[in-house]
Order: C-alpha cells, then sequence, then structure tokens
C-alpha cells in the first residue's frame, strides 16, 4: 500500500482487487504482460494515475494461499537425522517425501481464499483507515470476492466505499445478495461495471443476466485487456462519483441562519 495509505484522513483511497488463478500482487494478466507489456498486464498504470490524482493505493494479494515450503535440505536433515539402517532411512525418506506433499497445501492464516484475504484486508487496514472515501476496481472473480465482502461487512461497507468499478466480473448477485433489498439499492447507485463488447468504449452493455446497476463496454472483446482499454474511463466515473458524494455530505450541513442564531440566544 502507499506511504500514507492508512494515516491520511480526508482522502480517497482505491483498492485493486484481481482476477483469481495465477496472478499476484499488482498483475491484471500474466498473458498481457508477455504479449502487451506492463502497461497492459500490470497496475502500474493504474496506480501512477491514482497517486497522480492524489489517491492512496491498496493493491490485494489475493491468490497468495498457501505457504512456501522451506528448503529441502532444512526438512531432509530433520527427517534422517541419526538414521542407522538402509531400511529406516528408506522409511524416512518417504515420509519427507510424505510431509513435502502436504506442507504444499498449508494454507495460509486469514488468507486460505480470496473471500478470506478480502475480509482480513478490510477488518486489520480498510476499516481502520479513518475519514476515507473508499473506492474499488475489481476484476474478473475480484467482483464475486467484493460482494462477499459487502454481503459479510454489509454496513461498515455500504457506509465507507463510495464506488465500485467492476470489469467483466464474475459476480452473481441473485446467489450472493439475494432479495436483500437494501444491498440492491445500494449497488444500484455505487457499482459500474465494465464488460467485454464489440462495441465502442462506454457503450451501454447490460444485458439480461446483467442489469442490477449500470453496465458499458470495456472498448475491448478480450478479458485480459479490458482493465487496460477501460481504465481511463474508470476514474471518470471515480471522479464523478467522488464529487456527487461530496455534494450529497454538503447539502446534510445544516445552514445557520440570523433566525435560527437569535432562537439559540433567547433560548
Amino acid at each position: 500500500m502507499s506511504e500514507r495509505a492508512l494515516t491520511s484522513h480526508h482522502s480517497a483511497l482505491l483498492v485493486l482487487l484481481q482476477d483469481r488463478g495465477v496472478f499476484r500482487a499488482g498483475q491484471w494478466s500474466q498473458q498481457a504482460v508477455i504479449h502487451h507489456g506492463l502497461q497492459h498486464g500490470s497496475q502500474i498504470p493504474c496506480i501512477q494515475m491514482a497517486l497522480q490524482a492524489h489517491y492512496d493505493v491498496i493493491v490485494l494479494n489475493p491468490n497468495d494461499n498457501f505457504v512456501d515450503l522451506q528448503t529441502e535440505k532444512e526438512w531432509k536433515g530433520l527427517l534422517t537425522q541419526n538414521v542407522e539402517s538402509p531400511s529406516r532411512k528408506m522409511v524416512q525418506t518417504e515420509s519427507f517425501l510424505s510431509l513435502q506433499q502436504s506442507l504444499q497445501c498449508i494454507p495460509k492464516r486469514c488468507s486460505n481464499t480470496p473471500e478470506e484475504h478480502m475480509a482480513y484486508i478490510w477488518d486489520y487496514f480498510i476499516s481502520k483507515a479513518e475519514g476515507k472515501d473508499v473506492a474499488f476496481l475489481v476484476h474478473g472473480y475480484g467482483g464475486l470476492v467484493f460482494m462477499d465482502l459487502l454481503v459479510r461487512r454489509k454496513w461498515e461497507v455500504m457506509s465507507k466505499v463510495y464506488a465500485v468499478a467492476l470489469i467483466d466480473s464474475e459476480h452473481h448477485v441473485g446467489h450472493q445478495l439475494g432479495s436483500d433489498i437494501q444491498l440492491l439499492a445500494w449497488i444500484k447507485h455505487h457499482c459500474r461495471e465494465w464488460v467485454t463488447s464489440p462495441k465502442p468504449l462506454d457503450k451501454p452493455a447490460a444485458t439480461v443476466l446483467k442489469k442490477e446497476f449500470p453496465t458499458v463496454s470495456a472498448g475491448t472483446e478480450e478479458h485480459n485487456l479490458a482493465p487496460s482499454s477501460s481504465l481511463q474511463s474508470i476514474f471518470k466515473y471515480f471522479r464523478k462519483s467522488l464529487k456527487a458524494k461530496g455534494a450529497i455530505n454538503f447539502s446534510r450541513v445544516p445552514i445557520v441562519t440570523r433566525s435560527s442564531t437569535k432562537r439559540k440566544q433567547s433560548a
């Protein structure tokens, strides 16, 4: 995360959440990196744009779910020390291989799944950033992960997040949000999705399956290139949403008039 992501008050915070698979922190698509370069496959342009717009940034790492093995030499030394007979050595070697295989499946604490990782980062980092207006930019399975967080931390997310940009998302509103009227009303006003489509960027692209909130074209038919092709449009959406939120907050501030001052003084 950026240096003052949790400490600088009254500034916007952007959270980046990628698709599932082999993608690590800072990546939208490894294939896009290989074939089209870092400008299209990495989150670097997005981070640079966010920092230039005075956002703080948190980059998630939802696909790194298992503990790395320690070196084979260390484990083998523990298991084969003081071995005398060949038969015993064979048993120990088999035990080592079995242990090595099981260790590859040890989940990381509080990050066993992308959903668990997201909930942990929310609870111990994002939710503790006071005075922040939070925006999410999510790709693919990241959309499903965000909706899972919205259900888990309903009131916190609804009060803290002002905009969510989904890119070719795998969420399912019916299965995840059900018939919760409050959640359905919230996503209608706070979410927008960019989907792969032959239509030009930002042209309406709603389908029968996706009509819970505004859906527009990402300007490309390639899933891996959707984040980079829609990036400029997404930041325009964030700026507009933040400005609208500020206008709403301002309208709720009571206006002091002469008559109200006189009433207070007489009381």
